[in-house]
């Protein structure tokens, strides 16, 4: 059966809310397969508008359960008939231009001189409520978004009534309203608020809104009739915020009735607590209120019930953590909340920046992208698109939100990457392991004819050293040499990319470790001289590097030869064209240099030299300490610290590091080329003494360091962990372990390895001293040193006795100065 045939003047009419008896002509024949107004679909007027209206205090909600009553004599009458061989509608839409009738049109020079015009002007402009926006903002103080939000509320409150029922609506608004302004003023702090308010309603639920819980509210209130409920509850809003605004939240959750409770109330009421937020004084408990309200008002609203102001969801959003942000949005869902682009990018934004959501993200771009006018290739959408792509290392999101699929699905809603795009997605292949395809990604860029800069070669180098492959690594250097675009920091990724291979492949005993080192600093060398001046690496070296490079080498292990032919291959640049190195390439060359040393004689004299520059002030070696702080004294520090005959000389180094600090900052205000020793400092120093059994010493360098105020990581927990169990205290090691979570710290796997080193009768012992529930203090200072008093004191919790009274005598005597330091104990 065919659809019959409605004009759009004739739907436009029937869909106005007020009745009008049209009679058709009698001259005129009847169309028996028209359409009548009573067969018109249920989606004509709007689910909110069917429900009865509810008798009480001035039809306080803008939702009922009985439908609009139209005139009867509408249902029997037909429109004029239709000419058979008028074209049948296609299935196209045309673009709906709203012309305002002429009577409509002469409203809006009508003057509202006071509230009786106002409603007139409303209840005539046949639901086009834009014509009054202006004498919102005038008669009741309203901001232009705030008179854009009533326009909303009164379609939604008038749209569909008849004359009566919209009057009455309409009555209730403007007593509303009316008070908008004094509330307004009263959460931004410039009217009085007094402590009681002399036109408040004699009630019981004055003295539960203030002393007692929304549970105790909440059944003062039910005992009272609805009707009177009705008339209250308006009342009982607007003196509740002269008297007591803290309590509105609790009130709000004590008598909200979504089928009687006016949703323009609530939705202004949210919005004026959320203004009290941008107050400085505002505190996190008033943060927490509105938070629970709104989820409270989305959790207990009926679908399409309420239309939160866009700000105010932006609000709650900022102040709540991500995986509550995908409940609110879910919620918002479920109750068909309407959120502009805007906001909905909002939300895929945050989701966006979070790995486990990188899903709900895409999904919103998807559907946005069938919104009529809005642009997935705007500044702003490509902003969310790339937060989409780019994956933090050690935080890749599941299987489902992969690189490849997210970015299928933002190729299918009409995305169209660029260089900014397709290298963020470079990088997530990389972080991945998966070179291949980030380079085959690389190919789309010369598809496209966009060039390639520098960042891309580094990303495309760092993820061959994640992956450490070579060939991989060869391609992009020949990449490179073919467009000449050799950079500065390219070759710094070059150059660590060596020795990150090295590393991969060195062997575990110490020798054998320094051995291969050795072998990978020739290598970098070689690549250096390729690419930089030698003057500035020269500076920090007591030999002529031409010497190491003259030297025949020994066999090349096995392990590089593939690193060494690819050293070999790269082209030098002329000499005029080489780059300066900047401090980064200096201190990695500094550092691997250092940790092949097997001899402290030679530290010794590097210390002496490095001292002595720069006290000189050398240009090269105070930029380094500029830029890398204690990069340089740990080194040395690590150093000293390997071999038993400068262990005392690696302590001395960190007493001169704070002396020579504290001078600088006494005369200069500040640290510029002698740093306080840092986080890493004392890591080093505790691994280093946990390395030479010296217990006490760990300990104690712990309480200097959380004096000094530097917090511990979770690196230098681990090694006071490894230090306590490899002397058997147990108890103080699970301690440290159960206090991790009072300094906010989570345990890694290194945690694990200490533990899993110890003999299999410790580790039982270990998961029974974990099993009990012990309260351990924030307060780390007061923690390691009641680890010291614990380790003092001896008795009987040592799992291992061998050998206990000789360790402390050793211990005692070999570190007679340790507690000098700073004078701690």
């Amino acid at each position: 059966m065919s659809t019959p045939f409605v004009c759009r003047q004739c739907t436009t009419r029937s869909s106005q809310f007020h009745s009008v008896r049209i009679r058709p002509r009698p001259s005129e024949p009847r169309a028996p397969a028209v359409l009548s107004i009573a067969a018109l679909p249920i989606w004509s007027v709007p689910a909110e508008q069917q429900r009865e209206i509810s008798t009480g205090y001035g039809f306080a909600g803008n939702q009922g359960t009985k439908s609009p009553t139209y005139n009867s004599g509408l249902q029997d009458f037909q429109y004029d008939s239709v000419i058979e061989d008028q074209p049948r509608w296609n299935g196209q839409l045309v673009k709906f231009t709203n012309w305002r009738r002429p009577e409509v049109k002469k409203l809006g020079k009508l003057q509202v001189l006071g509230s009786q015009d106002l409603k007139k002007k409303i209840l005539r402009c046949l639901g086009d409520y834009r014509i009054v926006h202006d004498d919102l903002i005038r008669f009741y103080s309203l901001s232009p978004q705030e008179a854009r939000h009533a326009i909303s509320q009164l379609e939604r409150l008038l749209g569909g009534r008849e004359a009566a029922e919209a009057g009455a609506r309409l009555e209730q608004f403007h007593l509303w309203k009316s008070h908008f302004k004094e509330l307004s003023e009263i959460v931004s702090g410039s009217h009085p608020t007094p402590g009681n308010d002399d036109d408040s309603p004699e009630h019981p639920l004055w003295t539960y809104s203030v002393r007692h819980d929304s549970e105790a509210m909440k059944e003062v209130w039910q005992r009272q009739d609805q009707t009177r409920r009705q008339y209250l509850w308006p009342q009982t809003i607007v003196s509740t915020f002269r008297s007591h605004l803290s309590t509105i939240p609790n009130l709000i959750r004590a008598t909200f009735q979504p089928s009687w409770c006016p949703s323009y109330i609530v939705e202004d009421v949210v919005y004026l607590l959320s203004r009290t937020l941008d107050n400085a004084q505002a505190s996190k408990n008033d943060q927490w209120q509105l938070i629970e309200l709104v989820f409270f008002l989305l959790k207990n609203s009926t679908p399409r019930f309420m239309i939160l102001e866009q700000r105010v969801i932006w609000k709650v959003m900022s102040l709540i953590p991500t995986s509550r942000v995908a409940e609110f949005h879910e919620r918002l869902k479920n109750i068909e909340h309407p959120l502009n682009q805007n906001t909905l990018l909002h939300f895929a934004s945050r989701f966006a920046r979070s790995s486990n959501h990188k899903v709900q993200a895409a999904e919103i771009l998807h559907s946005l992208s069938g919104v009529p006018g809005f642009d997935i290739n705007s500044p702003v959408s490509i902003s969310v698109c790339t937060s989409l792509l780019s994956v933090e290392e050690g935080k890749l999101p599941g299987n489902h939100a992969a690189p490849d699929e997210l970015f299928k699905m933002l190729l299918d809603a009409g995305f169209q990457p660029n260089i900014l795009t397709l290298s963020t997605l470079m990088r997530n292949f990389c972080v991945r392991g998966r070179v291949e395809v980030a380079l085959d990604i690389f190919d789309l860029l010369a598809h496209r004819n966009i060039q390639p800069d520098a960042h891309i070669f580094s990303i495309l180098i760092n993820g061959a050293k994640h992956a450490l492959d070579i060939e991989s690594l060869q391609r992009i250097v020949n990449m490179i040499d073919a467009r000449k675009a050799w950079f500065l920091y390219l070759v710094n990724d070059l150059l660590e990319f060596i020795y990150q291979y090295n590393e991969s492949q060195r062997g575990h005993r110490r020798r054998q470790r320094k051995t291969d080192t050795a072998r990978a600093w020739r290598l970098m060398v070689q690549v250096y001289l390729k690419f930089f001046k030698p003057d500035p690496l020269q500076k920090l070296t007591l030999f002529p590097l031409e010497n190491l490079l003259a030297t025949r080498q020994q066999q090349v292990s096995p392990k590089l030869q593939g690193i060494d032919r690819f050293t070999a291959s790269l082209k030098p640049l002329p000499n005029a064209l080489l780059l300066q190195p900047d401090s980064i390439t200096l201190g990695l060359m500094f550092r691997v240099h250092f940790w092949t040393i097997q001899n402290p004689v030679p530290l010794q004299m590097y210390y002496k030299h490095f001292m002595e520059k720069l006290r000189e002030g050398d240009p090269i070696i105070t930029q380094i300490v500029k830029d890398q702080g204690t990069m340089v004294f740990d080194t040395f520090l690590r150093d000293f610290m390997q071999f038993k005959s400068t262990l005392k000389k690696g302590l001395l180094m960190v007493q001169g590091m704070h002396d020579r600090a504290n001078q600088e900052k006494e005369k200069l205000g500040k640290n510029i080329l002698h740093p306080q020793p840092s986080v890493h400092t004392y890591t080093i120093l505790i691994t280093a003494l946990r390395n030479h059994h010296h217990t006490q010493g760990v300990i104690v360098t712990l309480i200097m360091m959380i004096k000094e105020g530097i917090e511990p990581n979770i690196i230098t927990w681990n090694a006071v962990i490894g230090a306590l169990l490899q002397k058997g205290y147990l108890e103080e090691a699970v301690r440290v372990l159960q206090n991790l979570k009072q300094v906010g710290l989570e345990s890694n796997a290194r945690t694990v390895q200490e533990i899993t080193k110890v003999s299999k009768h410790k580790r039982r012992h270990i998961l029974k001293l974990m099993s009990e529930d012990r309260v351990y203090t924030s307060d780390q200072l007061s923690f390691a040193r009641s680890l010291l008093r614990r380790w003092e004191k001896g008795d009987n919790r040592l799992i291992d006795h061998r050998h206990k009274s000789k360790s402390r005598k050793t211990a005692a005597n070999k570190l007679p100065k340790l507690t000098q330091l700073s004078g701690i104990v």
